[in-house]
């Protein structure tokens, strides 16, 4: 699996960039604004990538940095998204952006994406809910996390519904009983 490029950038045009590694010229396909911050043709490049194969189709995605990469994928797995739409998406939002419109239910910024209506907005926030938060907790766990996590599956929840309650009210600051409590809550109506 590919993980990261290194090479000579060769060309640049909106959205999609030729890196040189050895005597091979990889084209890659990246968020238009991305494109904007990459160093003049001729000079050296560095990306997290993401191969994505798709109908029989692989076609490289590269990114700014590593949860861009991470969300990229979480986003293209969803039903009716997809690549191009989630590296639309990233064109607009930096990962923490798109976070903080999902949980403010932000469907006027999220609607300023090309391919991203209302209707589509709101699935968007109901589908990524907690999804992104958990994400970015699974790149960098906390032992208090962790620990929560075994604790609640060993009180009978599934995993999922472990995650998605940590997910929503872990903060860094808690500790083990303090993150239980708070968990357990979230799974009381009202």
């Amino acid at each position: 699996m590919l993980s990261e490029i290194t090479g000579r950038l060769r060309r640049k045009l909106p959205g999609r960039i030729w890196i040189e590694t050895g005597p091979v010229v990889l084209e890659v396909t990246v968020p238009f604004t991305l494109v904007e911050t990459l160093p003049p043709v001729g000079e050296v490049v560095r990306l997290p990538v993401c191969l994505w194969i798709q109908e029989g189709t692989p076609e490289l995605f590269g990114f700014a940095d590593e949860p861009s990469r991470e969300t990229f994928r979480l986003l293209a797995s969803l039903s009716g998204v997809g690549p191009r739409l989630a590296l639309n998406l990233l064109a607009f939002f930096r990962p923490e952006e798109l976070e903080e419109a999902v949980q403010r239910e932000d469907i006027r910024a999220l609607s300023r994406v090309p391919g991203i209506g209302p209707r589509r907005a709101e699935r968007l926030c109901v589908e990524l809910r907690g999804k992104l938060a958990l994400q970015k907790k699974k790149t960098a766990p906390s032992p208090v996390y962790e620990e929560a996590l075994v604790a609640l599956r060993n009180l009978g929840f599934s995993a999922r519904e472990a995650e998605e309650a940590l997910a929503a009210v872990f903060t860094g600051e808690e500790n083990l009983d303090e993150l239980l409590r708070k968990a357990l809550k979230h799974f009381s109506p009202g």
